[in-house]
């Protein structure tokens, strides 16, 4: 009677344990690690990266933060307005939820949260005027040829339907243009738009 159910513990636990670990293998720094051998029994793929829950089920690998989707020279991207940083630089955030920071191309609008400068004049009007605008809308980047500035931001041209938002700050006088090569696509646009802005003493022009 005892050889029996010592039997039958020791098989008990040896099931248990199969079911529970489903394989051996030592755990990575991540606390996960890859299938080599029976893959199929445990349903996984030879070489499949996986990790295990306290009672030694099988998680399949952990997604990773997403990350900002590829952008190509002259691509388009629809993208939520979530914070307006100031007058010409927003922070957005991508259709798969990532999120980065928006310099626009090609105009500047005066200084209001630069760490070394004081508040430029007009610039609050300015950023008032991008806060009411653009805050929570949803718009359109376009990118030129140079995606990024030296400080890692995005550089973007940005639509609000078939309005030019860029233009739309050089003509109404809340900001002066700012060429920067290779960006260049719009630039006669932003140019002719300065012109008409400082001949009707537009927003900064007349400030």
């Amino acid at each position: 009677m005892f050889r029996a159910v010592f039997s039958f513990l020791i098989s008990f636990t040896i099931l248990f344990a199969s079911s529970a670990y489903a394989h051996p293998g030592k755990t990575d720094a991540n606390g996960g690690h890859t299938c080599r051998t029976n893959c199929e029994k445990w349903g996984l793929k030879t070489g499949e990266y996986h990790y295990h829950d306290k009672n030694g089920n099988i998680i399949r690998q952990k997604s990773k933060a997403t990350g900002v989707p590829a952008i190509r020279v002259n691509s388009k991207h629809i993208v939520k307005v979530i914070r307006v940083v100031d007058g010409d630089t927003i922070d957005v955030r991508f259709s798969n939820g990532a999120t980065s920071r928006v310099r626009f191309i090609g105009v500047n609008t005066p200084e209001t949260v630069h760490p070394q400068k004081p508040v430029e004049k007009y610039g609050k009007e300015a950023s008032n005027y991008t806060k009411k605008r653009l805050t929570n809308k949803t718009v359109t980047l376009e990118f030129d040829v140079g995606v990024k500035d030296k400080y890692g931001r995005f550089l973007a041209y940005v639509w609000i339907g078939k309005e030019l938002y860029n233009e739309t700050l050089v003509k109404d006088g809340y900001a002066r243009v700012m060429t920067i090569q290779p960006n260049v696509k719009y630039q006669q646009r932003f140019l002719e738009a300065e012109r008409k802005a400082r001949q009707q003493k537009k927003g900064l022009w007349n400030a």
